[in-house]
C-alpha cells in the first residue's frame, strides 16, 4: 500500500463534465450515477482523507488506498490523487467491477463503499437520494 505522505504533488488536473460523460460511456453506466457518487463522496482533486483503519481516500471519488497496488501498472498514486479525470476513471472501474461482481445494480453501487451488508445498504440509500436531488425530485 502506498504511503500517502510519500505521494508527491504533481500539477492538478481538474475534473470536467466532458470527462464524466466520456467515462460513463466507456464503462456503460449513467453519468448521473457518477455524479451521484461524487456528491456522496464529497471529494475533490488533491483531497486525501484518513480512515480509521489507517487507509486514505483520495480525490473526487475518494479512491481508497487499498486499490493503489491494483492500479499501479496503469496509473500512479499521484495521478489518482491529483488528476480528476483519472480519479473518476479509476472510480468507475471499481464501481463497474462491484456491479458486475454482485450481479445486482444497487448492491454493486453499495459495494463501491463496502461489502458489509448494513454499510452497503446505507450507501445505496445515500447514492439513490443524491440521484433524486440531482434529478430535482
Amino acid at each position: 500500500m502506498a504511503i500517502v505522505a510519500d505521494i508527491p504533488q504533481i500539477p492538478i488536473v481538474p475534473l470536467t463534465h466532458e470527462c464524466i460523460i466520456e467515462t460513463a460511456a466507456r464503462f456503460d453506466m449513467p453519468a448521473q450515477l457518477i455524479y451521484s457518487i461524487l456528491k456522496v463522496e464529497g471529494g475533490q482533486v488533491g483531497l486525501k482523507n484518513k480512515n480509521t483503519n489507517g487507509t486514505y481516500d483520495l480525490g473526487p471519488m475518494q479512491i481508497n488506498t487499498i486499490w493503489i497496488d491494483t492500479f499501479k501498472p496503469y496509473v500512479t498514486p499521484e495521478q489518482i490523487l491529483y488528476n480528476g479525470c483519472i480519479n473518476v476513471q479509476v472510480g468507475a472501474w471499481i464501481l463497474k467491477s462491484r456491479i458486475n461482481e454482485s450481479g445486482d445494480f444497487w448492491e454493486g453501487v453499495g459495494g463501491y463503499h463496502s461489502k458489509t451488508p448494513s454499510l452497503n445498504e446505507t450507501y445505496q440509500q445515500k447514492v439513490y437520494r443524491a440521484s433524486q436531488i440531482l434529478n430535482g425530485k
